[in-house]
């Protein structure tokens, strides 16, 4: 048994050398309650209220030196009220006319900018990461399984602002706790990561220390202390919406169908509901999808399925829950989806025979007729995703000479998905 004991001792040392890391300690926040009086988002950091807490800093070097201290400092305040967390960051610089300040679209990440990555879960593994440039360009992600997936499809609403002087810029953020998810709690403890990019210098330093080669990154993250009592609302959100589109095009001589223009009216409604704290209720009747980002175009000659990246708003909360991924022979995990999210409401598997001088009109895509999604984790921390959409049956309307006829080109289908 001795001899068991002696081995096993050996064996765990010769591993810490080899492959392990000295543990780095965790560092702590603790932020400041303001209520009733706010704080005023204009860049500045000059309300009274930010006089409230202390300035934390002492940032490391990620990269390009990982564990050197960065080239300039940066120090940050969080302070909160009943419904929304304020951070703001001063980011020095004895250069500031050097400061890159680009203009780009959501999620571009390019130039200057700081960052706070939120474990409102605190499970070690999922989190919401915030960033802002040095230009006031937002950028938002869903983190998940321990920062190996950041969604930035995920665009919550939260506020910031940004001001440059002589000594370098300044962001100050609001983030409603509307747009976290976080369990019931008299006293909550977040995981906070918070970081900065000095663009010239291809510089990145964090509050807490990760080490590049550390594994995991969620896992990794300081704490967050100090928010009491806050409640999370039970949320509900609806949103009514109709939609009328005019398409013009080359008229053909003989096709009823192509006449050099199309019409079309719409309507539906989008709903969130707060189950709970950490359980959201998606609903949609009808949606239109038509202010999301287009596909990029692709030309398949092949005979396998072209995937696309899915952007559309319903069905990306909570996607990572319902993100499947087959286990392998070795134990790991590959890169095969069990549950590809936009075979709903894709375009008929069906075209219609068409015989001699018959022209057709086919849909482009399945009408989704309804669906409803929840998604989220229980107080024990288990999470929970169970998604059933329906779409109508889809027919192509087809003409001989003025005689109608139809021809399915989709049947009616639902659609079930749930994992635990």
């Amino acid at each position: 048994m001795k001899k068991s004991y002696v081995f096993l001792f050996v064996s765990l040392l010769f591993a810490s050398l080899c492959f392990g890391q000295k543990p780095v300690e965790k560092r702590v926040y603790n932020a400041k309650p303001v209520n009733p009086h706010s704080p005023q988002l204009d860049g500045r950091l000059d309300d009274p209220v930010w006089q409230l807490t202390e300035w934390a800093g002492n940032f490391t070097q990620r990269e390009p030196d990982d564990g050197a201290a960065p080239t300039f400092p940066t120090v940050f305040k969080i302070v909160y009220d009943s419904d929304n967390l304020y951070v703001g960051v001063r980011a020095y610089d004895d250069e500031p006319d050097k400061i890159v300040r680009r203009v780009t679209r959501r999620d571009s990440f390019e130039g200057d900018w700081v960052e706070i990555n939120l474990d409102s879960y605190f499970d070690h593994r999922s989190g919401f990461s915030f960033t802002i440039n040095a230009a006031g360009v937002k950028g938002d992600e869903a983190i998940s399984n321990d920062g190996n997936n950041w969604d930035a499809n995920w665009n919550p609403i939260w506020f910031a602002e940004v001001a440059v002087d002589d000594s370098g810029w300044v962001a100050e953020m609001r983030i409603p706790f509307s747009q976290l998810r976080y369990p019931e709690k008299d006293e909550h403890v977040w995981g906070m990561y918070l970081h900065r990019r000095l663009f010239r210098k291809e510089e990145r330093s964090g509050w807490q220390h990760i080490p590049r080669n550390a594994p995991g990154w969620v896992s990794n993250f300081g704490e967050l202390h100090g928010i009491k009592g806050i409640r999370s609302s039970r949320r509900i959100e609806l949103l009514p919406y109709s939609v009328s589109s005019l398409r013009r095009f080359q008229e053909e001589a003989g096709n009823p169908f192509a006449t050099g223009q199309n019409t079309k009216l719409s309507g539906g409604l989008d709903a969130k509901v707060g189950v709970s704290s950490n359980l959201t209720m998606d609903v949609t009747l009808n949606p239109d999808f038509g202010q999301v980002e287009a596909d990029p175009s692709e030309l398949n000659l092949t005979a396998f399925e072209t995937f696309f990246e899915e952007k559309r708003p319903f069905f990306i909360e909570g996607k990572d829950i319902l993100d499947y991924r087959i286990m392998g022979g070795d134990g790991g995990f590959s890169n095969d989806r069990l549950f590809y999210s936009r075979r709903v409401g894709r375009s008929p598997h069906h075209y219609p025979n068409l015989n001699n001088n018959e022209n057709a009109k086919v849909p482009e895509s399945a009408s989704i007729a309804a669906a409803v999604k929840l998604t989220g984790k229980t107080q024990s921390g288990l999470s929970i995703g169970v998604l059933d959409a329906v779409t109508d049956r889809e027919e192509a309307e087809i003409d001989l000479n003025g005689l109608r006829r139809k021809e399915a080109v989709e049947p009616r289908t639902n659609f079930f998905v749930g994992r635990l």
